[in-house]
């Protein structure tokens, strides 16, 4: 039997729903605009975007119904002017998370004649420069709340941009084969040395998990709900408080920017799992 058939069979009442595609090895996850006023006649554009595939990708652009979404990215001068500038496409590496999200590069849909409604869905189609035109759809998301801050852009790499890239590739595979699912979505994952927490999903279930390097492999050690943030669940499983700290900042900054409606289902997972020694 699956280990997750046997979790499944814990959950009772599920989390407001959210999204994500499998178009190959590269995930969409939460695509999402959120909810409009009236008079808006703008509207941003969210989601993130896995590719654990070994080749590069880019996202030469999205239609929708409302006309091409455009791809811009905050740029800052000498003088700490920031402004925002327009990209031709989203480079996405292989072995990379790539966010569409406030406070880094977002994208942004113009010419929206009809207030957008928190609950609905808008048709969209994404233009990949290897995997060609993939049909989709938006969840409109509640109306996005004003912030003094931007929690996403005051989280900084705890890694270099290259060994992430290869760990978040091992730390996925590893997730996938304890779960016993292949198809589980694996987003966001936080690093910080040689300890790394990292979301999944299958289905509308979902957990943060922990997981340790050991030699050149990781693997996991358990997965668990909000209590894995924690400083003290962290201390216990003989992380530093530099490394926690880390771990934590990098972890709720991308879930904020994924939004409540995805992670909520890490929230709702029942208690703390330890991972089998073997596979099952």
């Amino acid at each position: 039997m699956r280990v997750l058939a046997v979790l499944f069979t814990l959950l009772t009442a599920l989390p407001a729903p959210a999204h994500e595609f499998l178009l190959g090895d590269m995930q969409i996850i939460h695509p999402s605009l959120p909810a409009t006023p009236v008079n808006a006649r703008s509207a941003a554009v969210y989601m993130a975007l896995s590719n654990e595939g070994p080749e590069d990708e880019r996202l030469l652009g999205i239609e929708t119904p409302f006309g091409m979404v455009r791809f811009l990215e905050p740029v800052t001068d000498a003088r700490g002017n920031t402004r925002m500038r327009e990209r031709a496409w989203v480079d996405i590496p292989a072995g990379e998370i790539v966010m569409l999200a406030r406070g880094e590069m977002r994208g942004s849909l113009a010419n929206v004649n009809r207030p957008l409604v928190e609950g609905d869905e808008l048709t969209g189609t994404m233009i990949f420069e290897k995997r060609g035109r993939f049909d989709m759809f938006f969840l409109i998301d509640p109306v996005e709340a004003e912030a003094e801050f931007d929690p996403v852009s005051l989280a900084a790499p705890a890694v270099s941009e290259t060994d992430r890239a290869a760990d978040i590739a091992a730390i996925a595979r590893a997730l996938r084969d304890v779960l016993a699912a292949p198809q589980a979505m694996i987003a966001p994952v936080a690093l910080a040395g040689d300890v790394a927490i990292a979301g999944w999903t299958d289905g509308r279930t979902g957990a943060r998990a922990f997981l340790r390097r050991k030699g050149t492999q990781w693997q996991v050690e358990l997965w668990s709900n909000d209590s894995l943030l924690l400083p003290a669940t962290l201390t216990s499983l003989g992380v530093s408080r530099v490394q926690a700290t880390a771990l934590r900042a990098e972890m709720r900054a991308a879930e904020a920017a994924l939004g409540p409606g995805f992670t909520s289902r890490f929230d709702a997972f029942p208690g703390t799992a330890h991972a089998p020694r073997d596979k099952p």
